[in-house]
């Protein structure tokens, strides 16, 4: 188990906030240039990047971060496909129904999963096939855009089934790679904070400042996201051909900038709220982070902004 100490974040951020920066990113760095060489060096044979990871696990940053790679490193080109674009309609005969009676929007049967089997053997043979446009604000699908695989280029696709072969296939030309946070906090008492509990710090951030949803509702959601994450996610990780831990050392410091003030004014609501409670305890062990010397092409800002 791979963890790190409040005492020496409290101490890394007030005496070298910079250097703990640099470290976290280098961290990151060094992950996803090893994954490129073997991807560029295999390109020919496995030419689709398949890339799955919980809720909050950069899988945005960390598909587009590889694909900046590819570029820089190697001169590769690459295109970056969500496989969100594969959502049915709300409306589509036959979605899967949760134990609550509604739609469960976690469950890869939401998926188009025909169409998505189709176009991935599509991409591997560099043909033309219309892409669909999914819609979050209407639930539905939006229409088509064109798309091609060019020879010699990859395409990295990034989704929350991503190594689901119910929803992918059994692909012997795609790679599979799962992404989390894998590191844990610990306290100078011995407390531990799960990995699950800095994802949730990062959804509180990115919804809140960009999606205008207020704190009772994420932590709500952040509960049947993780019962979702239990039942269709992990078992499959053991079809990756890399993991990628995405914690930065520095996070939960500049992720206390925009979290902790708020939080404590809305404490009576929270007061029967597990993961409040831990979250709220941990940020008392640090100082609070500014956003300033953050690269922008680091995968925080994909919950904080720029």
């Amino acid at each position: 188990m791979k963890y790190i100490r409040t005492s020496y974040l409290k101490k890394a951020v007030n005496n070298a906030p910079d250097d703990l920066i640099k470290d976290s990113e280098k961290n990151y760095y060094d992950q996803l240039s090893g994954i490129c060489s073997y991807i560029f060096d295999n390109k020919e044979e496995r030419p689709i990047v398949l890339i799955s990871g919980p809720s909050g696990s950069g899988k945005t940053s960390t598909a587009n971060e590889i694909s900046r790679l590819l570029l820089k490193e190697y001169g590769c080109k690459s295109s970056v496909v969500s496989l969100d674009n594969y959502f049915r309609s709300n409306d589509s005969p036959g979605m899967p129904i949760g134990k609550d009676g509604k739609i469960d929007l976690e469950s890869p049967l939401c998926t188009d999963l025909d169409l998505l089997k189709e176009h991935i053997q599509l991409l591997n043979e560099c043909a033309d096939f219309d892409m669909p446009i999914f819609n979050f604000k209407k639930q539905a699908r939006d229409g088509y855009v064109p798309f091609r695989r060019e020879p010699g280029s990859i395409v990295i696709m990034e989704g929350i089934h991503a190594l689901n072969p119910l929803v992918t296939g059994e692909n012997s030309f795609a790679w599979c790679i799962y992404v989390s946070v894998r590191t844990r906090l610990k306290a100078d008492d011995g407390k531990l904070l799960h990995p699950r509990a800095i994802r949730l710090m990062r959804r509180l951030c990115r919804d809140n400042l960009f999606r205008g949803r207020d704190f009772a509702a994420i932590f709500s959601f952040f509960q049947s996201v993780s019962e979702g994450e239990d039942k269709y996610i992990l078992p499959f990780k053991h079809r990756a051909d890399y993991q990628v831990d995405t914690f930065m050392a520095y996070e939960a410091p500049v992720y206390r900038t925009y979290l902790y003030d708020k939080l404590l004014e809305q404490a009576d609501i929270f007061e029967n709220n597990d993961y409040y409670k831990k979250l709220m305890r941990f940020f008392g062990y640090f100082p609070s982070l500014k956003k300033d010397g953050i690269p922008e092409t680091s995968l925080v800002r994909e919950f904080i902004g720029f």
